[in-house]
């Protein structure tokens, strides 16, 4: 773990509450890198980077509220897990869809509409997060209480930031000030640490979470790119039409001695750049590369 974690809002240099005196210099320059990619590409970039004992090791603009997009699609999963668990649905039963399920960006709903095959709630979880299936996010929503119920979730996970109050596509308007339909970096980080990680060697639903974020199918651009090769990684982004909004969220396995089998989470948010997606997704990586130091020279 990383003795001093530094904090870095909104220009703002504070040391965590390791209090340590000094501050390594690789986390002064990762902190100093991170202001000047959010320089380059414009708008208010936010990172969150939790280690696998839930220490927070490096932030930026980690408290603030940005827009969640398609990042909630991995807590979803965990809605539904829960909701089964409890016996208020059965996430396995199969049912038909229908034409009115449709809503813009839905691959694998698409497809099962076409061929007329029943689909399971499970089923449409796992699309939801390794495709980013809007439909699929949706029905999910419809069938354990909606917007409202994934809100009340996450605050029983101790999470009294992120919040969700509409549903595909609506909730990724972005909209100057709003509230709705936003998290912090820091919150997403600590949040998917707890649903994916926390005790998962004897949890399958959070074992099954963790492959899907790994067989993600979007964001090979975004955190993926600026890690080391042999890192293994899984995640979940988030877009906004318009490029409002460019996000990623990740569980990360970093091979060094230390962390081996201490994954950290690394959440990284972009409101309204002025740089076009190419360059945000490539600055995206290059925030993934800071933390990536940042792990490997921690002792």
């Amino acid at each position: 773990m990383l003795s001093t974690g530094l904090l870095l809002v909104s220009g703002c240099v504070a040391k965590s509450q390791s209090g340590d005196q000094g501050a390594p210099e690789s986390a002064l320059s990762g902190v100093s890198e991170i202001a000047e990619i959010e320089q380059n590409i414009g708008g208010r970039l936010g990172v969150g980077l939790i280690d696998g004992e839930g220490a927070l090791i490096l932030a930026h603009r980690g408290d603030e509220r940005f827009a969640l997009c398609s990042t909630f699609k991995a807590a979803l999963a965990s809605v539904l897990f829960a909701a089964h668990a409890a016996g208020t649905v059965d996430m396995f039963a199969k049912f038909a869809l229908k034409p009115a399920d449709r809503v813009p960006y839905m691959p694998f709903v698409d497809k099962k509409l076409a061929a007329k095959e029943p689909v399971s709630l499970h089923q449409l979880a796992g699309a939801a997060v390794m495709t980013s299936d809007n439909a699929a996010a949706n029905l999910i929503l419809k069938a354990t209480g909606g917007p409202a119920e994934f809100t009340r979730f996450v605050r029983a996970q101790g999470d009294d930031v992120t919040r969700l109050d509409r549903i595909e596509p609506e909730l990724n308007e972005n909209a100057i000030g709003d509230p709705r339909d936003t998290t912090s970096p820091v919150a997403m980080a600590r949040l998917i640490k707890k649903l994916a990680l926390d005790d998962a060697a004897l949890d399958i639903d959070k074992l099954t979470l963790q492959n899907w974020m790994k067989a993600s199918k979007t964001g090979a651009s975004r955190i993926r790119a600026g890690l080391p090769k042999g890192w293994p990684v899984g995640n979940k982004t988030g877009t906004a039409a318009g490029g409002i909004a460019r996000n990623d969220i990740a569980i990360i396995w970093p091979a060094t001695p230390e962390y081996a089998a201490k994954p950290v989470t690394l959440t990284v948010y972009v409101d309204r750049p002025m740089a076009p997606p190419e360059e945000v997704d490539a600055a995206m990586a290059d925030v993934a590369r800071i933390a990536a130091r940042l792990i490997s020279s921690s002792r």
